[in-house]
């Protein structure tokens, strides 16, 4: 039986997880928990990786390439990496990575894996049990029995057994988050699954499905293989073709309008992590119903979810059905039944220019902390752990100048590298990306000074206006 290429999916910032989950720390690069050895990628990655599985291919967006480089040699694997410069969403990622498999081998199969949710089960089996209908021409979606009416999920609705495959469903429709009462009805009925985002087919019936309903989009996208930057382990996809792809998900170009699929119901246990409120309802809680992680104190505390991720000793009194998260840089208290709602936090904060609160590190092993600020002007400190790295996101109003304290680091900025050792200087304009790597065996520490475009004398004027002085310290 042919082999399966897993195609593992680094897409996505998981905001509804801040102010853990970041722009530059998403949820994938976190560690399951507090105490676990693996992230959510690195547990994919493993989870996928023994008998009947081809070395996986990675699709991701040029700015996390370094953050997977790190992971995968951290956990001894090796990957293909399918590279993106602008995000088109799931359905040209999967299109493109597609189209490479298949050419180098016609009709192989391949399995497309979030990389960002929680799975305890011998789910590798279940892939693997389905690979008859796939190699048949089935689009095969793997579907999990509901616990509860979320209304962040999609959920795939069947119409009764396969007639042909053992275990296989055939599907009625898609509903794409429900309303609660919705979701209500549909774990009353018994018939629907939650949509994993796990899917099992054969490549070449992919290309032909999307081919036949986004014919532009597959266009584009070959040209886009075809034109790649190419070495070895890494695709480039070339960005003026991908950029011109309908962003659009897999999901609602193919699998909603194809008579192909077949849903395969899993019996493992499964949540794509979405919310505070999903990590609840999979932690391990109390006599009270709580989850608790990090240095608590609970009082009179009932049916919560509280995670100290500062340090900071976290007391909560009196409090029922809340998710209470601290960080290094923020803190966030909501109703459990209210979480999907973080995304509003979000908003404001960019609409007072906040970035969505995101912070510059790229890792979860790289630390940026606020030291001063004023008018004009801010200093972090920044912290690399050894074998992390960190992209500098552009930022289009201030220069970043940074000066290594200790350890070194490796800079990559404007196609040069080079590395900087303590008392060097690393400096990036405004609307410029860097990439720092810590290479060494030591903890890298920087700080950062980033002064407003505006605010900057040029050096020279700033020397010429000054009045010189004499030996005696007369000005002149």
């Amino acid at each position: 039986m042919r082999e399966i290429y897993p195609l593992v999916m680094c897409g996505g910032a998981g905001m509804r997880l801040w102010p853990l989950s970041r722009l530059n720390t998403p949820k994938q690069f976190h560690r399951i928990g507090p105490d676990s050895p693996r992230t959510f990628f690195q547990a994919t990655v493993e989870r996928h990786g023994g008998e009947g599985f081809h070395v996986p291919y990675v699709s991701v967006g040029m700015r996390y390439e370094s953050v997977v480089r790190a992971q995968l040699a951290e956990i001894g694997r090796a990957g293909e990496l399918m590279i993106e410069e602008t995000a088109r969403r799931t359905g040209p990622a999967v299109l493109a990575s597609a189209i490479a498999i298949n050419e180098r081998d016609p009709g192989a199969l391949m399995a497309v894996l979030p990389s960002d949710h929680l799975i305890e089960g011998d789910f590798s089996s279940v892939l693997l049990s389905m690979r008859k209908p796939a190699l048949d021409g089935r689009i095969v979606l793997f579907g999990i029995t509901p616990a509860y009416p979320e209304v962040g999920y999609g959920y795939i609705v069947d119409s009764g057994p396969s007639a042909l495959y053992p275990g296989g469903r055939d599907v009625s429709h898609f509903i794409e988050k429900p309303a609660r009462p919705i979701a209500e009805r549909l774990i009353a009925e018994g018939h629907a699954y939650w949509a994993s985002g796990v899917s099992l087919f054969r490549a070449d019936v992919l290309i032909a499905e999307y081919q036949r309903l986004d014919p532009e989009t597959v266009a584009v996208v070959r040209e886009a293989v075809r034109d790649a930057e190419r070495e070895a382990g890494r695709i480039v996809l070339s960005d003026v073709a991908f950029r011109r792809a309908h962003g659009a998900a897999t999901e609602s170009v193919v699998f909603e309008n194809s008579d192909k699929v077949l849903l395969a119901p899993t019996a493992i246990s499964w949540s794509d992590v979405g919310s505070w409120r999903s990590l609840y309802e999979i932690g391990a809680k109390d006599g009270e119903g709580n989850v608790l992680s990090g240095d608590i104190v609970p009082v009179d505390t009932k049916n919560s979810y509280v995670r100290a991720a500062s340090g900071r000793v976290v007391a909560t009194v009196g409090v029922d059905n809340l998710a209470i998260v601290d960080t290094e840089d923020a803190l966030l208290v909501t109703s459990l039944d209210r979480t999907q709602d973080v995304r509003h936090v979000l908003e404001a904060l960019e609409m007072r220019g906040e970035s969505n609160g995101v912070r510059d590190g790229d890792a979860p092993d790289a630390r940026e902390l606020p030291v001063a600020s004023g008018d004009g002007y801010g200093v972090y400190s920044l912290e690399i752990e050894p074998g992390a790295s960190v992209t500098l996101v552009p930022l289009e109003d201030e220069h970043r100048v940074l000066t290594v304290c200790a350890g070194a680091v490796q800079c990559e900025r404007g196609g040069e590298t080079g590395r900087k050792w303590p008392g060097e200087t690393v400096r990036v304009a405004a609307g410029n990306v860097c990439v720092l790597g810590n290479l060494g065996e030591e903890a890298a520490r920087l700080v950062e000074v980033r002064h407003a475009v505006t605010s900057v004398v040029p050096i020279k004027a700033a020397v010429a206006d000054r009045p010189r002085m004499a030996s005696g310290g007369e000005a002149k």
